[in-house]
């Protein structure tokens, strides 16, 4: 006959689901989220970055197209890094459920439905924990999964996961420890780590954490910790080897993405991120109580600890309890300290998030220190609040409340209009919890209970999403239906390879302004291939060489098709250009400047070394390289007046510069500020003001000024920080006839190559007739230790040239070229995941037998 505990254990989590998405729909209604409302969730990295990785990895599953390799990652790049961090979650299959111009409506109950998964495995770890089948867990259970990391945090959709299996991971963690199994932690904790490999490290560092407890926890009273380790030693080695095992198990996914990680700006670390120092103080008691943050303090904040009232005020209970082994409290406590101190100390902080301090979000990982705070609230709930002291059921509360007021009185962020009517708000939940908890009978309080928490958590929840600037879920589904249509024509996901250089906007009419949409990810969304990229897993080297060919980059995680010239069009092959035009519809121009993927180039290009942050130089020594001749192709306009007026109201752009220039060749003129000191949004030609679709002021940018013949007097004004115009500022005009001259002779061997997807490898292939007898063949796509190429059926190496790019060994003649790529540490990690996942199974089948 089954147990208690065992006869139908699948309800209560099961509830705490359905409870958990009662929840948050009336939270959605509230806000106007769809599907229950014409609002939804385009707002910071969900609208910027989350939604274009969705909807690529959606089209790439369905087309049958799934690619190790994207070209839509600004020139190309490895896609692994992007998948395993963004898309490994099981949960995103749901999206192949939607089209998507509706994707929007899709994540928002993704979201719903691995909120409610939170709820259903807190649950089930809180009954199997305390082997308790009272329904109580199910209020626990919801108060995590809803908890203010959750509030804040919900449209950050892949960490999510990590608060699923967190509970599972511990539960298998137990188990293994109670019977000597070790199958459960180590296939959870696997998923842990393979669906979100970030916040799964965390859970890594957690484990530990949470396994030097339970050696406290197993000691002998009265025996020192050293003796519980000598007692434990075999306990001890295998429950690291399971983890050891797991975590190697992952490597197939970790190793290629570990060395794609590698070539971001993420691999350069500061020094200053390991001080020993605080980085919060009293203002962090605000998160104890509800709606201490909002969208708009979502980059800034101190830890979310948030997890209801109730749990707060029953983790005090817990610590006065006369019924809890005071040894208990104290490891406990040890427990609560170790995870707080890891938060307030920026060393141990920064440890956390893989030794790089993140650039915003910070503490993400808070919702461990929550979860301990739901468990230690539920283990006083079992001992009954009501047995402690009188006295303590005045003080908890009182103490609760003066925390809360001291919080809010040191809280300085943009939601402080509001903090006194939120601190009142969460000073009645603390006397109404405390009345109920403390002052009602049994059956009574757990109804009035789950309806405080359920309020709270609603509470908490719309607070929290005050600020947000919604995107319109009808407005989106109208402009992308259009816009893809609008984008067929230069649509090309296997075939033909070429660039597009895209201006077409439409699909931001869905974005609330304040959103501030940039289109870095359109060729994700749209499934074409564009320069523009937004991206944490952006190859540095990639980036750094656009930057030095003019183009804008914000900041190490993207860059943008501003600042492209004809030059660097050729460079990089782009074909068309795609604008939206007076009535709204888009027109597709093919550029003059395209000449393939490449062409032969003469043996100097190899020998051309970029100048940081300095397009008309670097073009220029680039267009020498191609053809040498004595006259610059890039001619230095001649200052013909220049004065200064300084606006001394001014906070930063200071300097009003307006200059007379003649222009020394016909062609187009460019303003290259290489120290990043103008403000292009004040830029005027003749008066005219110069439109920018960045904003790049402060930053580094080839700015066309406009088409001028040679002797032509213009008028140019801007703003700077600097009162002289010295040797960073470099205005020239390009030789319009002189660079088609050199178009026209590289056009001749144009390397116009073919690719497609061949398993898990990526094949681009094609011929270049080598009419001039060069050496080399220019590639326009990134170096990359994954490339393996072939000339004429035999392999050859290639060469970085340009800063970033290929050459390729060639011939005289016709030259077939075919390149492969393979992921880097691909093969080697999928070695490794097979040996230790036999290693496992090893290990496994050897306790069984000594079972």
């Amino acid at each position: 006959m089954l147990k208690p505990l065992q006869q139908r254990a699948w309800v209560r989590p099961v509830c705490a689901g359905v409870l958990a998405l009662l929840i948050l729909s009336v939270i959605f209604i509230a806000t106007g989220i769809t599907p229950f409302g014409q609002r939804n969730l385009l707002i910071s990295d969900m609208g910027g970055q989350y939604l274009s990785f969705f909807t690529a990895y959606r089209h790439a599953i369905l087309e049958h197209n799934f690619q190790l390799y994207s070209f839509s990652q600004s020139l190309g790049g490895s896609a692994v890094p992007t998948i395993a961090y963004y898309l490994m979650s099981p949960f995103n299959l749901l999206i192949l459920l939607f089209p998507a111009a509706n994707l929007p409506t899709g994540l928002s109950l993704i979201i719903m439905v691995k909120i409610a998964a939170i709820a259903v495995t807190t649950t089930l770890f809180l009954q199997t924990h305390y082997r308790t089948p009272r329904w109580a867990t199910v209020l626990f259970g919801v108060a995590f999964s809803l908890s203010g990391f959750v509030a804040l945090n919900y449209f950050t959709i892949m960490w999510l996961d990590a608060l699923i299996w967190l509970p599972l991971v511990i539960m298998g963690l137990e188990h293994l420890i109670t019977t000597g199994r070790p199958a459960m932690f180590f296939w959870w904790l696997w998923v842990s780590i393979v669906t979100n490999y970030y916040l799964g490290y965390m859970t890594c560092l957690f484990v530990i954490c949470y396994f030097v407890y339970l050696l406290f926890e197993m000691k002998a009273p009265g025996s020192s910790i050293w003796q519980a380790v000598k007692m434990q030693a075999r306990l001890i080695g295998k429950v690291c080897l399971t983890a050891l095992l797991s975590g190697l198990s992952t490597l197939f996914l970790l190793i290629p993405t570990a060395l794609g990680m590698l070539k971001t700006a993420k691999s350069a670390v500061k020094t200053t991120s390991y001080l020993p120092v605080p980085q919060f103080g009293f203002s962090a008691l605000s998160q104890l109580g509800l709606g201490a943050n909002n969208y708009a303090t979502r980059l800034e904040h101190t830890p979310t600890i948030f997890s209801t009232t109730l749990v707060v005020l029953l983790v005090m209970v817990f610590f006065v309890h006369p019924n809890v082994r005071r040894a208990h409290k104290w490891h406990v406590f040890g427990l609560l300290l170790t995870l707080f101190l890891s938060m307030e100390i920026r060393t141990l902080d920064t440890a956390w998030h893989m030794f790089q301090r993140p650039a915003g979000f910070p503490y993400r990982e808070a919702f461990f220190f929550s979860f301990v705070l739901v468990m230690v609230a539920f283990e006083a709930w079992q001992a009954n609040a009501k047995a402690i002291a009188n006295k303590w059921q005045w003080l908890l509360p009182s103490g609760l409340a003066l925390a809360l007021i001291v919080g809010w009185q040191r809280q300085r962020h943009a939601a402080a209009p509001l903090a006194s009517h939120i601190l009142l708000l969460s000073l009645a939940f603390v006397v109404i919890t405390a009345l109920i908890l403390f002052a009602t009978r049994k059956f009574l309080r757990a109804g009035l209970l789950t309806g405080v928490v359920a309020a709270e958590l609603v509470s908490n929840g719309v607070l929290t999403m005050q600020k947000s600037p919604f995107g319109n879920q009808t407005a989106f589904n109208k402009a992308y239906q259009t816009e893809y249509r609008q984008m067929q024509a230069v649509n090309d996901p296997d075939g033909q390879l070429y660039r597009v250089e895209n201006q077409n906007t439409l699909i931001n009419k869905a974005y609330n302004y304040d959103s501030k949409y940039r289109n870095y990810n359109d060729p994700m969304l749209f499934n074409f291939h564009d320069i523009t990229y937004y991206s944490s897993t952006f190859d540095n080297q990639t980036r750094l060489m656009l930057k030095s060919l003019g183009l804008f980059s914000k900041n190490a995680r993207r860059v943008s098709s501003e600042g492209l010239n004809p030059v660097s069009a050729m460079l990089l092959g782009v074909k068309y250009s795609v604008n939206l035009n007076a009535t709204g519809r888009a027109t597709t121009t093919a550029l003059a400047s395209h000449a393939g993927m490449g062409f032969a180039v003469p043996d100097a290009v190899t020998r051309v070394a970029l100048r940081p942050n300095s397009a008309i130089v670097n073009q220029e020594r680039i267009l020498q390289s191609l053809r040498p001749r004595k006259t610059p192709y890039f001619a230095a306009a001649t200052v013909l007046k220049h004065q200064v007026k300084r606006d001394p109201a001014a906070k930063q752009y200071r300097y009003r510069h307006t200059l007379r220039l003649r222009v020394n060749h016909t062609g187009d003129l460019y303003y290259d500020d290489t120290a990043a000191t103008s403000k292009y949004t004040t830029m005027r030609v003749n008066g005219r003001l110069l439109a920018t679709k960045f904003n790049p002021n402060g930053g580094i940018v080839l700015r066309d000024l406009g088409h001028f013949k040679k002797g032509t007097v213009v008028t140019l004004t801007v703003t700077t920080t600097r009162a002289q115009f010295d040797g960073h500022m470099h205005i020239a005009s390009l030789d319009q006839a002189a660079f088609q001259n050199v178009y026209h002779v590289l056009q001749r061997s144009a390397f116009v190559p073919e690719y497609h997807a061949s398993g898990f490898r990526t094949v681009v292939s094609g011929n270049v007739d080598n009419v001039n007898d060069r050496h080399w063949l220019y590639v326009a796509i990134p170096a990359d230790s994954g490339w393996h190429v072939s000339v004429n059926g035999r392999p050859v190496t290639s060469k970085t040239v340009v800063g970033g790019m290929q050459a390729l060994p060639i011939q005289a003649g016709r030259n077939t070229v075919k390149l492969v790529y393979h992921v880097p540490g691909g093969t080697s990690g999928l070695l490794v995941s097979i040996i230790s996942l036999l290693g496992f199974t090893a290990l496994a089948w050897y306790g069984r037998r000594r079972r």
